[in-house]
């Protein structure tokens, strides 16, 4: 259903096999059940890679002991990396810590999908009970979550609340923690400095990014809210002036909505704290 090109530049590569996918709701299910499956469909021994939209591998990952280890690997190897999250500057890139992205597998054949019971933020590949899992250190994944900050705001602060909550029902309190912790185009402390052979010589990666054109998700709130209606996201930590003024609506908040939105944002900083924790999860419980 991509309607920016995406698909005509797939069908230029004579190595590109286009799976069409017509559910037009945000299902990860859906998506990566039909991707395994056209997957295995191809003759011979497979290594799946689960990659997203705005993550690449770096260059030089065959080149490492571990890309030659997975390279080398056994049906039912499973293999953990982080994220590198590339930052505006092109020079530096924040860390994922100890986050697990499971995006490689060597296909056994027989492992179903699991997603875990949800359909949001879950396993792109399947995952193998009888398998080994293996953490990858000599490489990350290319992460562009925080390169463009324009799209990067629409997508956690608005549209990924709006669907999280819808799918997996989780608390107000939680989203707003979880999905506003991490201001556009904010450059942390602890940034470090992009490893030169992570990219290739013969082209500019970052060049493929279009920082000018306008996030499509704003389509995608449309349709949520058309489809919903605004009442159903009111308790949601989305309703910033920016968010009302783009859509061109009234703030549907009640006075309680606006109270409890004050105090995540005023104690965004401190969330970690004791006290905060304590607040939070008594408010848990009434919001």
């Amino acid at each position: 259903m991509s309607t920016d090109g995406t698909r005509e530049m797939c069908a230029g590569h004579k190595n590109v096999i286009i799976v069409d996918n017509t559910d037009k709701s945000y299902s990860e299910t859906v998506r990566n059940t039909l991707a395994i499956n056209r997957a295995r469909e191809i003759d011979g021994d497979k290594i799946l890679f689960g990659l997203d939209i705005d993550e690449v591998l770096p260059a030089n990952w065959q080149e490492t002991e571990d890309g030659r280890r997975i390279l080398q690997s056994l049906p039912g190897d499973m293999f953990i990396l982080n994220w590198a999250n590339l930052l505006p500057d092109r020079k530096h890139y924040k860390s994922s810590g100890e986050d697990n992205m499971y995006r490689i597998f060597h296909d056994d054949g027989l492992s179903a999908y699991d997603n875990q019971g949800r359909d949001m933020h879950t396993h792109c590949l399947p995952w193998c009970n009888t398998g080994r899992e293996h953490r990858v250190s000599d490489f990350p994944i290319l992460h562009f979550g925080l390169y463009n900050t324009a799209f990067q705001k629409v997508k956690q602060w608005y549209y990924y609340q709006m669907v999280d909550y819808d799918k997996n029902h989780r608390s107000v309190i939680n989203l707003s923690r979880f999905y506003r912790k991490d201001l556009p185009g904010y450059i942390p402390s602890e940034d470090r400095e992009n490893n030169p052979e992570w990219f290739w010589a013969d082209f500019d990666l970052f060049s493929l990014v279009d920082l000018t054109v306008e996030p499509f998700l704003w389509d995608e709130i449309h349709r949520l809210i058309e489809q919903n209606g605004a009442n159903h996201y009111r308790k949601l930590d989305i309703w910033d002036k920016g968010f009302l003024s783009k859509l061109g609506m009234a703030n549907p908040r009640n006075i309680w909505h606006r109270m409890i939105h004050s105090y995540l944002h005023a104690t965004q900083s401190t969330r970690d704290s004791f006290i905060i924790r304590a607040l939070d999860k008594m408010l848990k419980r009434i919001v």
